[in-house]
Order: C-alpha cells, then sequence, then structure tokens
C-alpha cells in the first residue's frame, strides 16, 4: 500500500484488525508499519528487500525518518562503510502485537496478566531482536524470579506460548523458539498450607489500611484475590454482591450476602474511586502484581510467615468444613462450578441462587472470626456449629460483639 506520508495522514492511519500493515511512501522508500496494537514505526527499505527500523514515530518525527533516511541512502550511495546493521523485530514490538492479537478473545484479566509478565519480568529481552534471543537471556531474567516460584513459572509458560506465537504464519517472526528444550522452572504445587487460629488473628490484627482490609475480605468471603482487587460498588444491590463472570476464573456469576463485618470493610473504603481498591490511579484496581510486596509487610507485623495469599482459601473452605456446613454448599461458597458431586447437567437445570445457604454458610465465619478478636465472648466454636441465631454488631474496625436474641 502506497500513501503520501504526511504528519497528518501518519496520525490518522488506524491499525489493522489482524497482523500487520505497511504504508509506503509514494515519493521515497521511507515507510511506515503499523501494528495491531496502533504502534507507528518507520521503516526504510535499502535494497534487496532489505528493511531498516529507523524509529517508533511518536518519538521520531517524520522530518528526522526523512533525514536519516536520506542520510543512509548518501551512504550507501557514496559507499561509505556503515557498520552492520542488524534487522528483524524487537521483542517489545512483536509482544504489542502478539498481546493483541492472541489474547484479543480472552478475558481481560488474563490479557493483562500476560501483558504485566511479558513486560515487566523478561527485561535483558526488552530492547532485542526476536533472533537475538538465546536461553541464556532467558535463564538470566528467570533467575531474578527464583523467589517466587508460581510467578516464575506463569511467567515461562506466558513466554512459551509468545515464542511458538512468533513462529506462527503469517507473521513467522523466528524459525525456532529459544525455549525448544529449554526445561520448565518447576511446577504447580498442590498446596496444603492452611492458617490456624492462632495465626489467623495475629493476621487479623496486623492488617492496615487499603492491603489489610483486602486481606481481611479474603478471610471472611474465600475469594481469588483476583477478584477482591478488582471490587466496584455498582456490583452491590441490597445486601448482596455479586461478581460478573468476565472476573472470575471460571467465568461464572458469584453471589456474595453481605454481612456486617465484611459490610463495614467495604463501607470505609467506598470512595468516589471507580474500585473500592484502586490503584496508583483512581479508575484502575489494584494490580495483581502488587500482592507480593505488601505481603510481605503484613509478615513482618503479624509474625507469621510461610504462608501464600491463596492459603487464605484453602483456610476459608476448611473453616467451612470444621463448622459442618454441607460440602456441596461449601463448595458453592467457594464458585466451584462441578464441586461436590455436581455435574453439567446440575449446572444446566439447577438455577437456584443458594444464598440463604451460602448466608448461612458466611455468617458462620464471620462469628468465627468474632470469636477470635473477642477472647472474653462466651462463644465456642461448638455453638458456632449449632443453628442458634445471632447478630454481630460492628463495635470498630477491628472488634465485634455477639448480640443474642
Amino acid at each position: 500500500m502506497k500513501a503520501n506520508l504526511t504528519d497528518v495522514s501518519l496520525r490518522a492511519l488506524k491499525p489493522p484488525p489482524k497482523g500487520q500493515l505497511t504504508v509506503w511512501d509514494k515519493t521515497s522508500p521511507l515507510g511506515v508499519r503499523v501494528s495491531q496494537g496502533g504502534s507507528k514505526t518507520f521503516i526504510l527499505m535499502i535494497g534487496s528487500g532489505k528493511r531498516r527500523t529507523l524509529g517508533r514515530f511518536g518519538i521520531v518525527t517524520l522530518s528526522k525518518a526523512r533525514e536519516e533516511a536520506r542520510r543512509i541512502l548518501a551512504e550507501k550511495t557514496l559507499g561509505i562503510t556503515a557498520p552492520v546493521v542488524k534487522t528483524g523485530v524487537l521483542f517489545d514490538v512483536a509482544v504489542t502485537t502478539f498481546i493483541e492479537d492472541h489474547y484479543q478473545s480472552k478475558k481481560p484479566r488474563t490479557k493483562h496478566e500476560a501483558k504485566r509478565l511479558l513486560t515487566t519480568k523478561f527485561p535483558l529481552l526488552s530492547m532485542k531482536l526476536l533472533s537475538e534471543i538465546t536461553d541464556e537471556h532467558i535463564s538470566a531474567d528467570l533467575k531474578k524470579l527464583a523467589d517466587t516460584p508460581s510467578e516464575r513459572l506463569h511467567a515461562f509458560r506466558v513466554l512459551r506460548v509468545f515464542f511458538k506465537w512468533c513462529m506462527r504464519p503469517p507473521h513467522r517472526y523466528i524459525k525456532h523458539s529459544p525455549l525448544d528444550g529449554y526445561p520448565v522452572p518447576g511446577k504447580d504445587k498442590k498446596g496444603k498450607r492452611i492458617l490456624s487460629d492462632d495465626e489467623l488473628r495475629k493476621v487479623w490484627n496486623a492488617c492496615e489500611g487499603m492491603f489489610g482490609d483486602m486481606i481481611r475480605l479474603l478471610i471472611l468471603w474465600g475469594c481469588r484475590n483476583g477478584e477482591i482487587g478488582r471490587l466496584m460498588p455498582q456490583w452491590i444491590e441490597r445486601d448482596i454482591l455479586t461478581i460478573p463472570g468476565e472476573f472470575t476464573k471460571n467465568g461464572r456469576a458469584h453471589a456474595i450476602p453481605i454481612l456486617p463485618i465484611a459490610r463495614a470493610i467495604l463501607d470505609r473504603n467506598k470512595t468516589n474511586a471507580r474500585y473500592y481498591f484502586p490503584g496508583r490511579l483512581i479508575d484502575d484496581h489494584f494490580k495483581d502484581g502488587s500482592w507480593g510486596k505488601f505481603k510481605k509487610e503484613l509478615d513482618k507485623r503479624s509474625g507469621v510467615s510461610g504462608w501464600q495469599i491463596r492459603d487464605l482459601r484453602r483456610t476459608f473452605r476448611s473453616m467451612l468444613a470444621r463448622f459442618k456446613v454441607p460440602r456441596e454448599i461449601a463448595e458453592i461458597a467457594l464458585n466451584h462450578v462441578t464441586g461436590a458431586g455436581r455435574n453439567d447437567l446440575d449446572e444446566i437445570y439447577d438455577r437456584y441462587d443458594y444464598l440463604s445457604e451460602k448466608k448461612d454458610a458466611l455468617t458462620k465465619i464471620e462469628s468465627y472470626v468474632t470469636n477470635l478478636l473477642n477472647s472474653h465472648s462466651q462463644q465456642t466454636v461448638s455453638d458456632i456449629r449449632s443453628n442458634q441465631s445471632f447478630t454481630l454488631t460492628p463495635r470498630s474496625a477491628n472488634s465485634f460483639h455477639i448480640w443474642e436474641p
């Protein structure tokens, strides 16, 4: 495709629905390559089908690109020997196209996580051509993630998918993946860790600020941390908060009855922001990559270590079993699709919302937490297991008392 390249026409170029689009200037060998993600890069045809990258539009102006093109062509015409210039696609440029192409039908959260891992965990690859990247470069970056084995494994898997994508048509950026034959750095581990009563009390009391309130909701609701980090006030209707399917792992909406302790937490975090727990920008949610940093600070304050955020979900499930909540209800409270003997037909025909049963289960959890925090309370775990009714009334951010009718 040819056109008269001007600043106006460059800004007007729209990204292609797939792959890349190259527009050549009608009056010179200068061109611009437009990626699916919208980035525009100046390129120069230097003969025999060879192209040279000059820089990205927005950083390099059209006039500067033309000036550089004239210099390169003049040197070539005069026979001036210039340093050998390597051609190919930069890792960063390919990543941008990959994210837009490969994840276009995936959930926003999945796309965001892949982008985060590829753009923040591989600094040694950042400005390299794909053809220059070796397994030594990748190994050096992965070694830096040794302290977070789960993060390292996820980063490796996303990078492996990226390089396989780079080998496919129509782009075919590389012929072979540098990860061919590379051993997987670890494996998924089925966790067994749950927090004891004493550990849970220490963690709860050490919770501070916004992050502390997110941890408390994880204890009370058993959600995944990514769901809590994205909670929005608009999801609440009366005393029910419903997490839409696009924000859950299994794509299924999850309704959660809001009880007094959780209500107090949500109320004190409600602002004009879009999310209950915003990131650095007021209209953005708490970033998935920020949990680890705040978790280390929580470990120091609480004196409890050797546990992961996901262990709170396992602790929640174990508490429900401890309080004799039926297995089916416990699995539903976790938003598991086919737990406790449920099958695909149940998912199709059983449209009951189980809100009453969820509320009873979460009431037992809030009562348990209250018992942990108020050692003077006369209520014991055996009381919680019974079906007696009670009401939790907030005293303060950390303390609740039980009123029995």
